[in-house]
C-alpha cells in the first residue's frame, strides 16, 4: 500500500519541520502550473497534498498511525480527494500489475465482426479489416514525458514500481499508485498520449474468407489481439462471420435457389426465361409448354463451391404470376381463355371432392 510517508519520502518518525520540507520540495516540482497544467500532474499534486494534510496535523496523524486511512475517511478527516492512494493501488488493473512484477501473460483475444454478401461468402473473397491495438507513442516514444523534459525515478517506490507490503509468507506487492506502477515520473507528461507512452493504432490487415463460408464461422488471426505483459505473446484476433440477406438468392446446402415469375402466356405456351447467377450475368433458360406453378428446374453446376472440386446445383422455382385485370377487355379475353382451356389437375380435384362429399354424407 502507497503510504502517506512514501508519498512525501520521508519516515515514520520524521518530525513536522522535515514533513513541511519533503512537502514543499515535492509540491514545487509536481505542481501543475511548472508542469503544464497537465492532468496527471494534478494528480500526483493533489496526492501529495493530502498526505501532507494529514501528517502535518498531529491529530489526523495520531488517528493514521493507528487505524490507517480507513479511520480518517469514516470520520470525514480527509479532504475532498479522500482515499484516493488506496483506491488507486486497488484499482490498479491485473494486467498492469503482472508486468510489472515481471509475470508473463498471454494477451486477452479479440472479436471482430465481418458482414459479408451472400456473393462473397458462397465463393470465398478477400476483405479487408482495421485493427486497433495499443503501441509506442510517437510522440513521446514510449516514454510518456514529453520529449525533452525531464523523467525521473519515483521516489515513492524507488523506481522499482512496486510496493511491497509485509514480511515472510504474508508478504505480498502492489503498484506503486504515484507513478501508476512505471517505476518512473514524467515532470511534463506526454499530452498525445496523457503519460502512458502507449497510444491507439489502426492497423489494416487483409482476411481471406474461404468459399462456403456460412454466419457463425470463426476465422481466427494469430497475434493480432491485445498485446502480451511482459514479454507474453500476443492474443488472438477471432473475426465472426455474418451473411447479409440478398434479394434473389437463397443458400441450401451447397446449392443455391431463386425464384423466376413468368406469366400465364409463359406458362401455357412456353418461352424462355432469364435467370441470374450468384456469380453476375445471367443465363436464358427455356421453360416448357405446359408448365406448372411452383415447378423447380435444376441448373447443374451453377451453385456454390464442392469441397471436392466443382459447384452445387442452382434451383429455378417458377413462379405464375396471376395477371392484375384492369379492363373489361383484358377480362373478356381471360374469360374466353377459361372456356377454350383445359384444366386436368382442377378436374381431378373436383372428382375427388365430390366423392368426398357422397360419400361422408351431409
Amino acid at each position: 500500500m502507497t503510504t502517506f510517508y512514501r508519498l512525501l519520502g520521508v519516515t515514520a518518525d520524521s518530525d513536522g519541520a522535515a514533513i513541511k520540507s519533503a512537502y514543499r520540495a515535492l509540491a514545487r516540482k509536481y505542481h501543475p502550473d511548472h508542469n503544464g497544467g497537465h492532468p496527471l500532474a494534478e494528480r500526483r499534486f493533489r496526492m501529495l497534498a493530502e498526505a501532507y494534510d494529514v501528517l502535518s496535523d498531529d491529530a489526523k496523524r495520531v488517528k493514521y498511525d493507528r487505524y490507517g486511512v480507513t479511520a480518517l475517511s469514516r470520520q470525514g478527516d480527509l479532504p475532498g480527494f479522500a482515499g484516493s492512494v488506496q483506491r488507486l493501488a486497488k484499482n490498479l488493473e491485473t494486467a498492469l500489475e503482472s508486468r510489472l512484477k515481471g509475470v508473463k501473460r498471454r494477451g486477452a483475444d479479440k472479436r471482430l465482426p465481418l458482414a459479408l454478401t451472400l456473393r462473397e461468402a458462397v465463393f470465398g473473397c478477400t476483405k479487408q479489416v482495421v485493427v486497433i491495438r495499443r503501441g509506442p507513442c510517437d510522440s513521446c516514444g514510449g516514454g510518456g514525458a514529453e520529449r525533452g523534459s525531464a523523467v525521473e525515478a519515483c521516489h515513492v517506490c524507488d523506481g522499482r514500481g512496486l510496493l511491497r507490503e509485509g514480511s515472510g509468507l504474508l508478504a505480498r506487492e502492489e503498484a506503486c499508485a504515484f507513478c501508476d506502477g512505471r517505476g518512473r515520473v514524467a515532470l511534463r507528461p506526454c499530452d498525445a498520449c496523457h503519460g502512458a507512452g502507449e497510444a491507439e493504432r489502426h492497423l489494416e490487415l487483409p482476411v481471406t474468407v474461404p468459399p462456403a463460408a456460412h454466419p457463425g464461422r470463426r476465422l481466427v488471426l494469430r497475434g493480432y489481439g491485445e498485446n502480451g505483459q511482459a514479454g507474453g505473446e500476443a492474443g488472438d484476433l477471432f473475426v465472426e462471420l455474418s451473411v447479409e440477406p440478398h434479394p434473389l438468392f437463397e443458400r441450401e446446402g451447397t446449392d443455391l435457389r431463386v425464384s423466376v415469375p413468368i406469366t400465364i402466356t409463359e406458362a401455357v405456351l412456353g418461352g424462355q426465361a432469364e435467370v441470374p447467377l450468384l456469380e453476375g450475368g445471367s443465363i436464358g433458360v427455356r421453360v416448357p409448354p405446359g408448365t406448372r406453378g411452383s415447378q423447380v428446374l435444376r441448373l447443374r453446376g451453377r451453385g456454390g463451391p464442392l469441397d471436392k472440386g466443382g459447384r452445387g446445383d442452382l434451383l429455378v422455382r417458377i413462379e405464375i404470376e396471376t395477371p392484375v385485370v384492369d379492363s373489361s377487355v383484358a377480362r373478356e379475353l381471360l374469360e374466353r381463355l377459361d372456356q377454350v382451356s383445359i384444366h386436368p389437375h382442377r378436374n381431378a380435384y373436383l372428382r375427388a371432392l365430390s366423392q368426398h362429399l357422397e360419400s361422408t354424407g351431409p
